[in-house]
């Protein structure tokens, strides 16, 4: 992790990695929310994996980024937080996700984002 100073001097951190294609974030956070949709991945697996992936940052320097704890983040991505919305949001709009309402049923889910279904 490189440190950078900011415009007001206070020291700004900076992934390691070289910032990813467009198309490569598209394609990452596409397949990471198929997988949260249809519950083969977690929200905490899928902050995790969005964090390695796109950011190559550690959890320290993650929750250091966002404005939580390190604990935070960690309970969060092993899915054992009881973290309130408002911190859930916090921690998730770093990877570009947000905590939203859906139904639990699977065939309700299936029919609400059912390419032949015509929502509007």
């Amino acid at each position: 992790m490189e440190k950078v100073s900011d415009s007001m001097g206070r020291p700004s951190l900076r992934a390691k990695r070289s910032n990813i294609d467009v198309n490569e974030k598209d394609a990452l956070m596409l397949a990471v929310s198929r997988e949260l949709l249809t519950g083969r991945k977690t929200p905490g697996q899928a902050l995790k994996f969005l964090r390695v992936e796109m950011l190559s940052v550690n959890q320290e320097q993650y929750a250091r980024m966002v404005g939580v704890t390190r604990k935070i983040l960690s309970e969060i991505e092993g899915d054992k937080s009881k973290a309130n919305v408002y911190v859930l949001n916090k921690v998730l709009r770093g990877v570009g996700l947000c905590v939203s309402i859906l139904p639990r049923d699977n065939y309700i889910k299936d029919k609400l984002f059912n390419e032949d279904n015509n929502l509007g």
